[in-house]
């Protein structure tokens, strides 16, 4: 059974879920530490020209990043700031998500 988890235990526990998951979450606008998501095995679908999992169009979440990416956008972080909070996890997170690329913390 599919789990619904706020978007900060997600990043806050990234190393729990399997590399080859995703992460998927609401189709809103605008996503906050408390938004709920859930990860799912992307390659979990009914036939093979559906693109997304069927848990996740039946509770209208769109694909983020897969799981790999996310546990690389917070080692990332991670290394930049010795003791990140999970604002810092966030707004990694979202960056990555809105430009492709890392974030850079200041000194």
């Amino acid at each position: 059974m599919h789990q619904f988890v706020s978007l900060c235990e997600i990043l806050q526990n990234i190393n729990d879920y399997q590399w080859s998951d995703a992460l998927y979450l609401p189709d809103e606008d605008k996503w906050t530490q408390n938004t709920k998501g859930v990860v799912l095995d992307p390659d979990d679908v009914d036939a093979e020209e559906d693109e997304i999992p069927k848990f996740a169009l039946d509770n209208n979440l769109i694909y983020s990043l897969d799981i790999q990416t996310i546990q690389g956008i917070i080692d990332n972080a991670n290394q930049q700031k010795k003791d990140c909070t999970i604002e810092d996890l966030f707004d990694a997170y979202l960056y990555y998500y809105n430009n492709d690329a890392f974030i850079v913390f200041n000194k």
